[in-house]
């Protein structure tokens, strides 16, 4: 593979501009305003407060992963040979793509906390339903991880899996993303500008550059062997 330099040019101009638009203050308000429609709800709307608690339990972040990893599972039960040992290459480079972003967020010279301690008369869901366990407050909510996770894996179905694939991953990864919003314990932004930019400028560097091919051919004769190992090549 050759280097789309249109396509790198492009992510890297896109992600940077919901940095630093973010940077420079333009979303604020639109924070504010998701922050305090959800806030309000969680007294307003009988029952949402405990909905909110219950998905963000640390339970419901595991389902959401094994649900994801579904989808990669189903595909590559659909292929065979090393088609799917380049599924399984896949995932490593998933993993260890999310590894290095989560890092260089910490890395990022930016300390925000959640709305939920900024705002001190905020409505916390630990308070309103503390029978369940579940996050609303962050001391460094930028970026989120748990949004780098959900981003990640949009970022490689839209390389990688089939388009039709996305009309049910888009809205789901979306949907998923939603709760620590919902509770406050993650601004809007902190996925919007902070994990989706992350995302795509590791998507630039794999999929408009060689990198990803030479990634994958490095580690596919391992990866094929250990599928042949546990009787899984197909």
């Amino acid at each position: 593979m050759r280097w789309d330099l249109k396509g790198w040019t492009a992510l890297h101009a896109l992600a940077l501009l919901l940095f630093f638009s973010w940077l420079f203050g333009y979303w604020q308000e639109l924070d504010e305003a998701v922050f305090w429609w959800f806030n309000g709800h969680l007294v307003t709307v009988p029952g949402f407060a405990d909905l909110v608690a219950f998905v963000n339990q640390r339970w419901i972040d595991g389902a959401a992963a094994l649900l994801m990893a579904g989808f990669v599972f189903r595909h590559a039960w659909m292929v065979t040979g090393r088609e799917r040992a380049k599924i399984g290459c896949l995932l490593l480079l998933m993993a260890g793509c999310f590894s290095l972003q989560v890092a260089a967020g910490k890395t990022l010279p930016i300390e925000r906390a959640s709305p939920t301690i900024v705002y001190e008369q905020a409505e916390r869901v630990s308070q309103l339903v503390p029978h369940i366990k579940a996050k609303d407050a962050s001391g460094d909510s930028f970026p989120s991880d748990h949004g780098i996770g959900f981003a990640t894996f949009l970022l490689f179905a839209c390389y990688r899996f089939p388009r039709r694939y996305l009309y049910a991953l888009v809205p789901l990864v979306l949907a998923l993303a939603m709760p620590r919003v919902m509770s406050g314990a993650h601004w809007f932004t902190d996925f919007i500008c902070g994990s989706i930019p992350l995302a795509m400028i590791t998507g630039a560097w794999l999929f408009h550059t060689p990198l990803a091919y030479r990634l994958t051919e490095a580690m596919i004769t391992p990866v094929e062997k250990l599928l042949s190992r546990w009787r899984l090549q197909g």
